[in-house]
């Protein structure tokens, strides 16, 4: 007994020490995030990326089973055992079967934090930027430049071949995604493509476009999502690889690596999915619909497909698994949770007041 309380106390101890650690930003971001997180992570990466399929992946599906498995166990020695007679022994099992499960869970906790969660503390790349209020006229001009590029972008698009494959799209995009560090030479460390999820089926009626798997450092998209999107999303996921656990920041870190890659479609895919975030939060007013009017036909159509292919798994799954991933993110320190997305808004603003 005595053991098994040091045991547990000894792990509890850790996960406040890694608490303790988040107090201040700045000891995260210099001290794990810009040193230990990229060696950690650059070491699994390094053995995971020898697979073609995902691990993580693997490994979830096996936890999941795992878990089941264990309940199952536990459950029949705990009260369906012919040789235990008594409540208080069936309820003492039943107790060492909730410590082994409670230890498991935090010494998993504990390796998350250590793999990449204490990411979620690192300073935010909002303050790379002078402090400054963002109006609805900011939002405005933003919104009219992401039109412009749009529009430009859909000409260019019509005299080349466009290569809407997944696999060609990671290898270009895995390529050219250094650029991301000649404006953010912090985040500068190894990452590599990433991997389709083999059940992207199901993860569309859970209305998930991508994960990261901070146990083997992999970033993994579902390959079954409108080709407009996936340039968006493989960057997005890599942005995880590289450090960014906040989900705005992961989705403005994809777009200057989309906005600064040579191919016309990966910087479409860009400017389109930023275009959907600031449209989101511009008011159906009549500054809208001159926004709109001046899109060309073609995006506008896009932009409709786009929302019927999601419309079509809204239900009861999607809804479930909106709300398992909200609470996960407000209790990684991410208060807003899914709105948390749409948060990209503000740093692409001051982005392109630097860089327009």
């Amino acid at each position: 007994m005595k053991a098994k309380i040091t045991l547990i106390l000894s792990l509890i101890f850790i996960v406040i020490i890694l608490k303790i650690m988040t107090i201040s930003k700045n000891f995260v971001e210099n001290f794990y995030s810009r040193l230990i997180y990229k060696k950690i992570s650059g070491a699994m990466n390094r053995l995971s990326s020898n697979f073609n399929f995902s691990i993580g992946e693997l490994l979830l599906f096996l936890f999941i089973i795992a878990v089941i498995i264990f309940i199952i166990i536990a459950i029949k020695k705990s009260f369906f055992n012919a040789n235990i007679k008594t409540l208080a022994d069936k309820l003492k099992i039943a107790l060492n079967f909730t410590y082994i499960f409670a230890c498991s869970m935090i010494i998993i906790y504990i390796i998350f934090l250590i793999a990449w969660g204490l990411n979620y503390h690192r300073v935010p790349l909002i303050e790379n930027y002078a402090p400054r209020d963002i109006n609805d006229d900011d939002i405005y001009m933003l919104a009219d430049s992401l039109i412009k590029n749009i529009n430009v972008l859909k000409d260019e698009m019509k005299y080349k071949e466009i290569n809407t494959n997944y696999q060609a799209l990671n290898r270009m995009i895995e390529a050219e995604y250094n650029k991301v560090f000649e404006d953010f030479a912090f985040l500068d460390m190894h990452y590599s493509r990433t991997k389709p999820i083999m059940i992207s089926k199901i993860f569309l009626h859970l209305q998930i476009t991508g994960i990261y798997s901070p146990f083997t450092s992999e970033a993994n998209v579902n390959i079954l999502i409108p080709s407009i999107s996936i340039p968006f999303t493989i960057a997005h996921e890599i942005a995880h690889q590289i450090g960014i656990a906040y989900e705005d920041e992961a989705n403005f870190i994809s777009y200057v690596a989309c906005s600064k890659h040579t191919d016309p479609f990966i910087r479409y895919s860009a400017n389109f999915e930023a275009l959907l975030y600031v449209l989101n939060e511009v008011k159906r007013d009549e500054n809208y619909a001159h926004l709109m009017s001046n899109l060309n036909n073609d995006t506008k159509e896009e932009i409709k497909k786009y929302y019927e292919f999601w419309q079509n798994y809204m239900g009861k799954l999607s809804k479930v698994s909106q709300k398992v991933n909200d609470t996960y993110l407000k209790a990684n320190s991410q208060k807003d949770g899914i709105k948390s997305y749409s948060r990209v808004v503000k740093l692409l603003v001051l982005y392109h007041n630097i860089n327009s």
